[in-house]
């Protein structure tokens, strides 16, 4: 029993084989003569081996455009390399952006300590930052109470009181900064020229009435203020007029940005004049620069 069922078993296989390589024709012909025109001839194992040729070289196809083109975008859950190299520019500005804001909020934090006369607390490092630069100290130091005192000298504008023959009048400066150029008569250098750093504020020297405020080819921006006792300031080479012709101005408004404005300026100042009764005199016979 056993014998007939393995011979069984070995001719189903034997005819299965043989189904396989056996070989049949396909024919085309026309209808109406039945001629021949195309003959081939196949086998079962043809057809499985052409269909699976076709299979795969479809396969290795779409492999190819998918991985080498851009249709790779269109594949759910693959991106392109710039957009996963503008993520990891992302990820890494954020994390420097937590950083920074960490940072301000504890020095924001110490700051108020500071005002309320609390003691302070060098912060230490987050374990959620990495990187972190310099450790911030903000323990009081002589450094800082005396910029402490310079702000304070220079929020409350510098006044000086100078007397001429007639009378006793009290200016501002106009400008902290250093003098470049004195005033040199012989050489008509009618003012003082004046550097300090770009957008330093200009303010007026005495209260008066803004009689000139213009843009001039060989001075630049040039504004100018009429003051009591036949006084006239004049600052020039400005970057921007804060006030125009007729605005009454009380001493120390600001009234103009230094700049270098114009044909004959070479770097950034203020180039000043004092001029008394129509003639002009030396500033610093006035002003305390």
């Amino acid at each position: 029993m056993i014998f007939a069922n393995i011979m069984q078993d070995k001719e189903g296989r034997e005819k299965y084989w043989s189904k396989l390589f056996h070989k049949y024709r396909f024919v085309i012909m026309t209808d109406s003569s039945f001629e021949e025109k195309i003959s081939v001839r196949l086998s079962r194992l043809n057809v499985i081996a052409f269909v699976g040729a076709i299979v795969f070289f479809f396969f290795f196809s779409t492999m190819l455009l998918v991985s080498y083109t851009p249709l790779s975008e269109y594949v759910p859950g693959k991106s392109s390399v710039e957009v996963q190299k503008s993520l990891i520019e992302l990820n890494i500005k954020s994390d420097s952006l937590n950083a920074i804001l960490f940072n301000r909020s504890v020095y924001l934090e110490n700051i108020n300590k500071i005002i309320n006369g609390e003691e302070l607390v060098t912060p230490k490092n987050s374990g959620k930052i990495a990187n972190t630069q310099t450790p911030i100290s903000f323990e009081k130091s002589k450094e800082d109470s005396l910029f402490r005192v310079k702000v304070e000298a220079e929020d409350k504008s510098s006044i000086y009181k100078k007397a001429n023959t007639n009378n006793n009048l009290i200016f501002f400066t106009p400008l902290s900064g250093l003098i470049s150029d004195e005033y040199n008569n012989k050489t008509k250098h009618f003012g003082i020229d004046l550097v300090a750093k770009e957008k330093s504020r200009i303010s007026s020297v005495l209260d008066g009435t803004v009689i000139i405020s213009h843009w001039a080819y060989e001075t630049g921006y040039v504004i100018g203020v009429q003051h009591n006792n036949d006084y006239i300031s004049f600052y020039k080479h400005n970057s921007v007029l804060l006030k125009s012709v007729g605005d009454y101005v009380n001493a120390g408004d600001h009234i103009a940005i230094i700049g270098n404005s114009g044909e004959l300026s070479s770097g950034t100042h203020l180039h000043f004049e004092l001029w008394h009764k129509g003639i002009p005199v030396n500033p610093e016979n006035y002003i305390s620069f």
